[in-house]
């Protein structure tokens, strides 16, 4: 009997650190604002290269900056919110939607305890590589993990990016998959021409 309840007592300990959050309604916004953002963006997947240019752009406007706005408040009153906060679900929906904000404020702001939570292993490898990949892009540096791609004559071609020959081995190390594994989700997801230089 005692055995059985030292395992209970594990699996309850488990069951709330993984799916466990004391801010339900923090997490249920957060939630709310990935799900607008990314069925807005899937919208336009279905478009030819330059109307998804247009649709992005409108989406920016109407979408991205009051989600900006709003998150740049919860990060004023919370920080980074922890998965202990808002559940890993609601941490990768903060992630997400920071992603997309359209300038790099609150990108600076948050790049110390974002970088504390991958080091601890809270946040997904795509999450991180998507954070510094954007942050170094629009600071006018080279991109590490391969995650940003442009728009030019109808393909989307990798961004700037620091010694291509590394970027496999440096993408494993922390935990991504191949550069081919890559292409061909963003041919699947854009179903356009992806372009890697050599």
């Amino acid at each position: 009997m005692r055995a059985f309840l030292k395992v209970a007592i594990i699996v309850l300990f488990y069951i709330a650190a993984t799916y466990g959050q004391t801010n339900q309604a923090l997490r249920a916004e957060l939630l709310q604002m990935e799900k607008v953002d990314q069925d807005a963006r899937l919208k336009c997947t279905y478009l030819v290269a330059d109307e998804q240019i247009k649709c992005l752009a409108a989406i920016n406007d109407s979408i991205d900056v009051p989600n900006t706005k709003r998150l740049d408040a919860i990060f004023a009153q919370y920080g980074f919110p922890s998965a202990a906060t808002v559940g890993k679900d609601g941490q990768q929906a903060f992630m997400i939607v920071l992603q997309h904000a359209p300038t790099d404020d609150l990108r600076v702001k948050a790049l110390k305890p974002i970088t504390k939570a991958f080091k601890n292993k809270e946040l997904l490898p795509m999450d991180y590589a998507n954070f510094v990949d954007r942050l170094r892009l629009h600071q006018g540096q080279k991109q590490l993990y391969g995650t940003g791609f442009d728009f030019k004559d109808g393909k989307m071609v990798l961004s700037p990016t620091e010694d291509l020959t590394g970027l496999d081995k440096r993408r494993a190390k922390i935990g991504l998959p191949p550069m081919s594994e890559a292409v061909k989700m963003i041919k699947e997801l854009y179903h356009l021409e992806v372009v890697v230089p050599e």
